[in-house]
């Protein structure tokens, strides 16, 4: 199958936007906004953190907010120096929403949190475990889940066992993203099982 065929390209997958188990996202903008724009965005990897964050934060735009995205991973680090001059530049109206809470030092977790509550509308970060900033929500991922977005990406008169979704869920330990990078791979090199 050719790259541009597969449903399971990253153009593809990006498009698929948040799924909160249980609720809607106007009940977390709800929440939200009663926890004064400071909140987690908890889950493991591949459990939606980073595409719930965008979501909010074309919701909190919508709504009239400004707002400031800052992804740390690996390719983008997020040290004392690049902390203190992004932080001496913020506006007080602003909602700063924090993608890779985990990745930065807790020297930096302090003056990120300090300066957001004194210059910043509010500080929406996301990370891998609870506890370092007030829980807005656990992000779970499920195989039914995962069946309803590969449902979704499929073209119609194709579909996908839902004992090998079940067991891909498990290998990858419920990360979605791995498991449309394997099922990607799988349609690349015509190895899906019939």
């Amino acid at each position: 199958m050719r790259a541009r065929d597969n449903p399971f390209a990253v153009e593809r997958v990006h498009a698929v936007r948040y799924r909160p188990l249980g609720e809607t996202l106007e009940q977390i903008l709800t929440r939200l906004d009663r926890m004064n724009y400071r909140g987690a965005i908890v889950g493991p990897e591949g459990s939606g953190k980073t595409t719930l964050l965008e979501d909010l934060q074309s919701a909190l735009e919508a709504r009239g907010f400004s707002t400031r995205m800052i992804f740390v991973n690996d390719a983008h680090p997020f040290d004392g120096t690049t902390c203190r001059r992004l932080l001496s530049e913020l506006p007080s109206d602003e909602i700063v929403l924090f993608d890779g809470a985990d990745a930065i030092s807790p020297s930096c977790w302090r003056l990120l949190r300090h300066r957001t509550i004194q210059h910043a509308r509010g500080l929406i970060v996301t990370t891998h475990r609870r506890g370092r900033f007030p829980t807005l929500i656990d992000c779970q991922t499920t195989p039914q889940l995962l069946q309803e977005i590969v449902a979704d990406l499929l073209p119609r008169d194709q579909a996908i066992s839902p004992d090998l979704l079940t067991r891909l869920f498990a290998e990858h330990k419920g990360n979605l993203r791995d498991c449309l990078r394997h099922l990607y791979d799988l349609l690349a090199t015509d190895a899906l099982p019939a």
